[in-house]
């Protein structure tokens, strides 16, 4: 013997032994309950958990015991949920339980609660990863049974509320293990078909036995998956499944889910009539402002300002067009008279206006016989009249003196 320890040193030293031990930190135990106490001032839960040979002493705080949906009693067959650990006073160990299930649905709900908890560690129930349903959804897939009454309600409301949509029917097995694959697949057939926009994966009541295939984590892990926001309708009110935690939204039965998807197509009408006035209303006000503002302006003192310098301005204009157009009216008077005395001249001057006055013009070589050119006898002349021109030769030539020469 190395070393005396204190009593509370041992019971101190094997509670470690016993929190450190991995089997012990999460277990479920069934048993009978025994010797029930539930103590009136701290609404803690005291009891013997027992099978054949032995018993176990077990406490349930009252944190735990609230949630239950029903009253211990003795002689009552459970699985109780809990942890290991020693009571350090009385060196006696014990569970402390945090969940308890009435024996028969008690490992179901076990299991239930442990995908429960795997899923809500992974963050598969967090409301950031949810998706928003769209405002106006026109087509929707439907993954549930073809012949089920939870179709024909979502038709009904569909038709009801929002007739212009259309539902993609992806027909499935909805109770059952054996419905487990049919319902993944019809979950992906919808989720990878073009133009899809939501999906609702429904089913109608029953009992949980029937309903217990929507718990299987596969089938959470296919519409955690999904693209398309998901909406789940399984069952009654009262009854939650995994996938109710899973989807983006849940709903009570088949019908609210048809109600929460689609919008109500008189409530929209309605709204549009009330935005109609409403539009109608502000167009009538804000005519009426400018209107009024218009009239202020036009009656106020700048604006008259305003329209008697225009007034001077347009008069000065058409002074200055009828200046500009006296002045541009005895330019052109002006340049037709230059242009008339100019045509005179030439006129006078053109040595073929002297033709029509009984003279002629008298040609050599194609040029115009000056005065101091002497003509020979046998030269080639042309002689240009007023109306002919004459091919001459010279017979012979005689000099012509002026007046008054000697």
């Amino acid at each position: 013997m190395d070393k005396v320890i204190s009593v509370s040193g041992l019971n101190n030293y094997v509670k470690g032994l016993l929190e450190e031990d991995y089997n012990l930190v999460d277990v479920a135990v069934e048993g009978e309950i025994s010797n029930f106490v539930n103590h009136y001032k701290s609404g803690h839960y005291y009891l013997a958990l027992k099978d054949e040979k032995s018993l176990i002493k077990t406490v349930m705080f009252s944190a735990y015991n609230r949630k239950l949906p029903f009253v211990p009693e003795n002689g009552m067959k459970v699985i109780v949920r809990g942890r290991v650990s020693l009571y350090e006073r009385d060196g006696t160990y014990q569970l402390y339980a945090t969940d308890m299930f009435q024996s028969g649905i008690g490992l179901q709900h076990l299991a239930f609660e442990k995908l429960k908890e795997k899923l809500f560690k992974e963050g598969l129930f967090d409301e950031s990863r949810k998706k928003t349903l769209p405002t106006y959804p026109f087509t929707v897939g439907v993954a549930t049974s073809a012949t089920g009454a939870a179709l024909q309600d979502i038709i009904s409301v569909t038709q009801r509320r929002f007739p212009c949509a259309k539902l993609i029917v992806a027909p499935c097995g909805v109770q059952g293990e054996s419905s487990k694959q049919s319902i993944i697949n019809a979950i992906k057939r919808l989720d990878n078909r073009d133009g899809i926009e939501v999906i609702i994966i429904a089913r109608g009541g029953g009992s949980k036995e029937d309903m217990w295939v929507f718990n299987d984590e596969d089938i959470a892990r296919t519409a955690a998956a999904c693209r398309r926001p998901t909406v789940s309708a399984v069952g009654h009110e009262i009854d939650w499944t995994i996938l109710d935690y899973i989807c983006d939204k849940r709903a009570a039965t088949p019908t609210a889910a048809a109600e929460i998807v689609f919008p109500d197509i008189k409530t929209i009408q309605f709204q549009l009539l009330k935005y109609e006035e409403k539009l109608s209303e502000n167009v009538k006000d804000k005519t009426a402002r400018y209107i009024e503002n218009l009239e202020y302006v036009r009656n106020s003192r700048g604006f008259n300002n305003v329209k008697i310098l225009c007034q001077q301005s347009s008069d000065n204009l058409l002074n200055y067009q009828k200046i500009l157009n006296q002045s541009l009216k005895l330019k052109i008077d002006n340049e037709i008279k230059n242009l008339s005395y100019l045509s005179d001249k030439i006129e006078n001057n053109n040595p073929l206006a002297t033709l029509k006055k009984g003279y002629s013009l008298i040609f050599k070589n194609d040029e115009p016989l000056k005065a101091k050119q002497k003509l020979k006898k046998n030269d080639r002349i042309v002689v240009r009249t007023h109306t002919q021109e004459l091919s001459c030769t010279v017979d012979s030539t005689k000099t012509v003196r002026k007046k008054g020469t000697v």
